[in-house]
């Protein structure tokens, strides 16, 4: 074996060992709304959420927990649909969806799990907990992560509402706020 090659293999060899676990990275959903009847606006279910690159397509009611998701390590703002007065048993989708995002931006490192948690105090959107977002961030929310769901309408951040949108561009006088379905296409 020449010099080189030797050089060449030991720093592949360093390089492999320079990754910090071989345990995966993950993060979970904790809606940390309380417990209680899944139909009361005060334990909404988290209809949906995204972190990252990961998103969370199933419904976690008040105060349980999803399943892991594969994630890469980094730092961002969590964004999810509160669905207030909705049971995912009931077959059904939310009638009314709330865009929330963190306060903070969580933050994972490689091999360890992120906990991430909706609630009143880690949130900002719900109109009724007086933290209503700023427009140009439900814009994003409604317009960017979770488009699919707010199709045909405009969220108004201040009210927490969505209203039908005319083809001119206008709100109309139907409204709604209604989950449609599909996500985004950028995630699809």
């Amino acid at each position: 074996m020449t010099r080189s090659c030797f050089l060449l293999l030991c720093g592949a060899t360093l390089g492999l060992g320079a990754c910090d676990t071989s345990n995966p990275t993950e993060a979970v959903l904790h809606n940390g709304y309380p417990a209680g009847d899944s139909t009361s606006a005060a334990s909404p279910t988290v209809y949906k959420a995204w972190w990252s690159v990961a998103e969370f397509r199933d419904p976690v009611l008040a105060g349980e927990e999803s399943a892991p998701v594969r994630v890469v390590e980094g730092e961002d703002f969590a964004y999810a649909l509160l669905a207030p007065g909705w049971d995912p048993a009931s077959g059904t989708t939310p009638e009314r969806l709330v865009p929330v995002r963190t306060i903070d931006r969580p933050s994972v490192t490689r091999g360890d799990t992120l906990r991430i948690v909706v609630s009143d105090t880690t949130t900002l959107g719900d109109c009724a907990k007086s933290s209503p977002l700023e427009q140009a961030d439900a814009d994003f929310i409604t317009q960017r992560i979770f488009q699919g769901e707010f199709v045909g309408q405009r969220y108004d951040a201040a009210t927490c509402t969505a209203s039908s949108v005319s083809e001119a561009g206008a709100p109309s006088e139907t409204g709604g706020g209604g989950a449609t379905d599909g996500v985004a296409g950028a995630r699809d």
